[in-house]
């Protein structure tokens, strides 16, 4: 979860998104994605991620599908899911994102930081 301190520790800024997306690996898991960098993101899930986990990450976004290999960092659950169906989120690190695929997040990220984009992402 994102806190003071681990803002600091952050290596690059994370900006609020709106997209769901997939887990995919031994037991695949569909996400919601809650923000977004280049070095990583935060998702929602409706179970438990082991930290140190390897998945592959597909994220549909404005004009292109997200796709890269990530480690989940850590895990909790979620203080304001209510009802009977908990959930969880957890930060997720990219371990390998192709060229192509670096490029257009850099350049995703770049509109989102524009003056009056603050609309949710889909």
């Amino acid at each position: 979860m994102t806190t003071a301190g681990s803002d600091r520790r952050r290596r690059a800024q994370r900006l609020p998104v709106s997209a769901e997306g997939r887990l995919e690996g031994r037991v695949p898991s569909a996400v919601a994605l809650m923000d977004l960098s280049l070095t990583g993101c935060l998702v929602r899930a409706p179970r438990a991620l082991e930290p140190g986990a390897i998945f592959d990450l597909r994220v549909p976004l404005e004009g292109f599908e997200l796709l890269g290999k990530v480690r989940v960092a850590d895990c909790s659950l979620d203080g304001t899911s209510a009802g009977a169906a908990p959930s969880w989120l957890s930060g997720l690190e990219f371990l390998a994102l192709p060229v192509e695929q670096g490029e257009r997040l850099r350049q995703y990220l770049d509109r989102r930081r524009r003056p009056g984009a603050d609309s949710p992402a889909r």
